[in-house]
């Protein structure tokens, strides 16, 4: 029995030891499955901490790089302090989130850095454009990279640290070999190949003049060659004309377009466009797999180029703005986009107005009045004003000599006298009594003043007034047409081409040109004279000088076919215009005539040397009531536009052209049809002389002097006058004051320009803007002698409402006496020009209906007469017009507003030796003040894991 209990109580002790062992097992479970659970707990609070951290670093980020993309938008070159700013304001997130841009010990890890320059502001250096999401990758930009940098930090300790580099580019516009902001065309009936970048913020046509199944390299075939990245930001059109003409292998404009793949050249054939025929056609399906196999170098469908003062006005201003007078009160409303005209950059500002309070209420003009050229029209020694006296003095220092401003030398007395076709003047001639018009009526009127900058700054720096200076260095231009005839009556127009005057200017060191002797001045004396003026060079009297003017054919008629009275002018075709010496502007910058040039250059940047701006609005005026929408923004007067306000041209239904007073797709402004500029002699127009215009005009011009165009019975063609309307003489508009508002810019003398050293040892270069439409006479920056380009150039640039190319055998009067071609040929020679232009267009429309093969054999009325003819011509060409340089299309013209017309009246194209000019390439090379394009691209993004980084 004992040994039974001794048993069973050994048994029980086992099965206690093993109850507690198995709770000991189940308690160290219990525990440790505790413990998974609470580390698990942990782990996964850490891991939601992190999240949270990740998320606000990447929010924090995201608002750092939005904010400089925001200043760089508003301000393209900000300085050290306005992006450290960005810095100092980090995203405010709710509080329940605990996350902050701090760490431990409440330093901020939210910042920015960049390289700096020497005034610890943001380095800006040219660089190539590295973001393989740009199409624009290897270009050279204004480059400044910047590394932003945030880290976020719970309150728990959970942290995320990201870093990103973002690149702000600003890609200069001349680097593009063409560009256009608007719709872009390329049909030439020659060989184009131009070279260069090609991009278009609109759709691009592609033809060219055929036959069609021309190998790439086959040059006896017209074709056209692209040879580097072509790109568009809304279509690309191979099947249409931009007036919606179709085009085919068996159309107008067969010929191939050879487009770069990188490697070789490929064709882009009928039916291989993004849309499947004209714009308002159906999307092409095959469309990404064709612009796929150039490999980059064709694609459709990119984002806009903006430029800077399109950006700093958010879409407020417009590209054309940069060469416009600014509006009143700008530099405190809007200080970025005055800073980006051309008005503001200008080493050199010449304006003239037939109000001085629409000068000298602008910002960025010197306080000294403006100067009233009425004060000259009268015999030198009856100048008498404060201003005439002192420009007297001056000239006489300067070793000029001295001459009157143009008045009438009309017989007629008064105005009750009326017109006279044997003198042809407009205006009251001398009187002979105490009062004026004692010496006639001047001609030559308006207010004109001239500014130096002399320190720079930002949007403008100091100017001074240097009207005095530059006028005592002349102002008259040589006789073009010597006759043997005694003034005032009024000689007759050759009747064969007339070479270009060889006669002396009486202003030899004339920077502008306002005049220029007459034909037939009072002191002829026999043709063995210098030109036909005795002893003296320069005569005496204010009737023997004449305005400054051409006839442009394009601008005075508004269709092909010969007028019914082709051998009279239009007076929308006569155009008033400045004379720019360019041989003695660079001789006053370089301070060898007059006093003040060289203290325009601008000693820091060298690219920003040297600028001369002009912007002649003499003539311009809006009538009370004739305002259109919005557009164009008024002077201080509220009466100067800047623009031709007549844009009642295109008239589709009538093949004559003649007014319907319709909308039709002219930049009127908001689908207003603007008439405003048709009527000449604004009744309430006042000159500086003090009365208005009209007044001093014989009241009977209309009839007497002025004819209504046949063709157009109805409507405002029977109005005279009217835009075209014709003289009944066509040399009345060589003497006679504007009738409407058309003025001009002529660059002379242009062939070899001498400029001092910049910054770097690089030569200064030149840009001429004026918002005038620009005429380019002979050659420019180029040899004369026949050297070509071989010569040594400098950078140079026109920028114009519309620019034209004038041969070296140009002469104005022939433009008069064989307006439209029929006379005789305006037969223009082989000319050099190297310059980049930019300039306007014409909007391109719908060709009409009545438009046929035996009408316009092209097929091209209505369209903005394509890249080939961006550069405008008058002249009936013999021979090749050398272009080297970037064509730069960034508005519709708002003054040289005449229709695109490819027929032989208004000319005959030169053989295009076109090329794009290498050297813009060199940002050191680049023409003063280049406009420039901005982006900001991110070139790289990394989360930083180490806590050491």
């Amino acid at each position: 029995m004992r040994l039974v209990k001794t048993t069973m109580r050994k048994q029980s002790g086992m099965a206690l030891i093993t109850t507690l062992l198995l709770l000991l097992l189940m308690s160290a479970m219990v525990v440790g499955f505790m413990l998974l659970v609470t580390e698990g707990q942990r782990l996964s609070g850490m891991n939601n901490e992190q999240s949270k951290a990740f998320y606000g670093a990447e929010s924090g980020m995201e608002k750092l790089t939005a904010d400089l993309g925001t200043l760089f938008g508003s301000t393209y070159a900000p300085t050290g302090p306005q992006v450290d700013a960005l810095a100092t304001n980090p995203p405010v997130l709710p509080a329940s989130t605990g996350v902050s841009y701090v760490d431990v010990v409440g330093k901020s890890t939210y910042s920015i850095t960049y390289p700096l320059d020497k005034n610890s502001n943001p380095l800006a250096q040219f660089s190539l454009i590295k973001s393989g999401s740009s199409a624009f990758q290897g270009m050279n930009a204004l480059e400044t990279t910047y590394t932003l940098t945030v880290a976020a930090r719970t309150a728990t300790g959970g942290e995320a640290k990201l870093v990103r580099t973002t690149q702000t580019v600003g890609i200069p516009l001349f680097q593009f070999g063409i560009y256009s902001d608007t719709d872009l065309s390329f049909f030439p009936g020659p060989n184009f190949d131009f070279g260069g970048r090609v991009h278009t913020n609109g759709n691009l046509f592609l033809d060219s003049g055929g036959p069609a199944g021309a190998t790439p390299n086959q040059t006896s075939a017209v074709q056209l060659w692209l040879r580097s990245p072509v790109t568009a930001s809304k279509d690309i059109l191979r099947d249409c004309l931009s007036n919606s003409n179709p085009e085919s292998a068996s159309g107008r404009h067969p010929g191939s377009v050879e487009i770069t793949t990188g490697g070789s050249l490929q064709a882009l054939g009928f039916g291989q466009g993004s849309l499947n025929s004209c714009l308002g056609s159906g999307t092409n399906s095959s469309w990404a797999s064709i612009s796929g196999a150039y490999n980059g170098n064709l694609r459709s469908g990119l984002q806009p180029l903006n430029l800077t003062i399109v950006l700093l006005s958010k879409g407020s201003s417009k590209p054309i703005d940069m060469i416009r007078r600014p509006v009143a009160g700008e530099r405190a409303a809007n200080p970025g986009v005055l800073g980006e005209r051309y008005f503001s950059q200008a080493s050199l500002r010449i304006l003239l107005s037939d109000n001085a309070a629409d000068i000298t209420g602008l910002d960025c003009v010197s306080g000294t009045a403006p100067f009233n050229l009425a004060d000259l029209a009268l015999p030198v020694a009856n100048w008498a004003t404060a201003n005439a006296t002192a420009l007297k003095t001056a000239m006489t220092a300067a070793g000029t000599t001295l001459l009157p401003m143009a008045a009438s030398g009309a017989g007629g007395k008064t105005v009750a006298a009326g017109y006279n076709p044997a003198d042809g003047y407009w205006q009251v001639g001398p009187t002979g009594s105490a009062t004026p018009p004692t010496y006639g009526t001047p001609i030559i009127t308006g207010f004109i003043k001239i500014d130096a900058q002399t320190s720079y700054g930002s949007p403008c720096g100091a100017y001074t007034d240097v009207t005095k200076e530059i006028l005592s260095l002349g102002y008259a231009g040589r006789n073009l047409y010597p006759v043997s005839l005694a003034p005032p009556t009024l000689p007759g127009l050759p009747g064969a081409q007339v070479a270009p005057s060889t006669c002396l200017d009486p202003h030899p060191s004339a920077v502008i040109r306002l005049e220029r002797v007459r034909d037939n001045p009072s002191n002829y004396a026999s043709a063995t004279g210098p030109c036909g003026v005795a002893a003296i060079l320069a005569p005496p009297n204010p009737s023997d000088y004449w305005p400054n003017a051409l006839y442009d054919t394009r601008e005075g008629y508004n269709r092909e076919p010969t007028p019914a009275l082709n051998k009279q002018v239009t007076l929308g075709g006569i155009m008033n215009y400045i004379e720019l010496d360019v041989k003695n502007l660079a001789k006053w910058f370089s301070g060898t005539i007059g006093a003040s040039g060289p203290s325009t250059q601008d000693p820091s940047v060298a690219p920003y040397n040297f600028v001369v701006y002009i912007s002649d609005r003499r003539g311009n005026y809006l009538p009370t009531g004739t305002a259109v929408g919005t557009w164009p923004p008024l002077s201080p007067s509220t009466r100067e536009t800047g623009e031709y306000g007549y844009f009642d041209l295109v008239n589709s239904a009538d093949p004559k052209g003649c007014p319907d007073n319709k909308i039709e797709p002219i930049p009127a402004g908001a689908g207003v049809l603007a008439t405003y500029g048709e009527n000449s002699f604004p009744n309430t127009l006042v000159d500086s002389t003090g009365v208005t215009t009209a007044s001093t005009l014989f009241s009977n011009l209309p009839n007497a002097a002025v004819q209504a165009d046949p063709l157009c019975a109805t409507g405002s063609g029977g109005i005279s006058p009217w835009t075209r309307s014709f003289l009944k003489q066509a040399n009345d508009g060589r003497e006679n004051p504007n009738a409407l508002f058309r003025r001009a810019v002529k660059v002379v003398n242009g062939n070899l320009i001498s400029l001092p050293p910049c910054l770097g040892g690089v030569s200064c270069g030149l840009t001429i803007a004026t918002e005038n439409p620009a005429y380019i006479q002979g050659d420019f920056n180029a040899n004369s002698a026949g050297g070509g380009f071989a010569n040594a150039s400098v950078a140079t640039s026109v920028a114009a409402d519309a620019i034209t190319i004038l041969s070296v055998n140009w002469n104005d009067v022939n433009s008069f006496a064989s307006p439209f071609n029929n006379a005789f040929s305006r037969t223009g020679a082989t000319t050099y020009v190297r310059t980049a232009v930019l300039a306007g267009k014409q909007v391109s429309f719908r060709i009409p209906t009545w438009d046929s093969t035996a009408i316009d054999g092209s097929q091209d009325f209505g369209t903005d007469g394509g890249v080939h003819n961006f550069l405008r011509f008058l002249e009936r060409w013999n021979g090749t017009l050398f272009y080297e340089g970037s064509i730069v299309s960034l508005f519709y013209s708002r003054q040289a507003t005449g229709l695109f017309n490819s027929g032989g009246n208004n000319y005959s194209p030169p053989t295009r030796g076109y090329q794009f000019d290498v050297n813009f390439l060199n940002p050191t090379l680049l023409p003063p003040r280049t406009p420039m394009f901005r982006d900001i691209n991110t070139t790289g993004f990394t989360q930083l894991l180490l806590p050491n980084q």
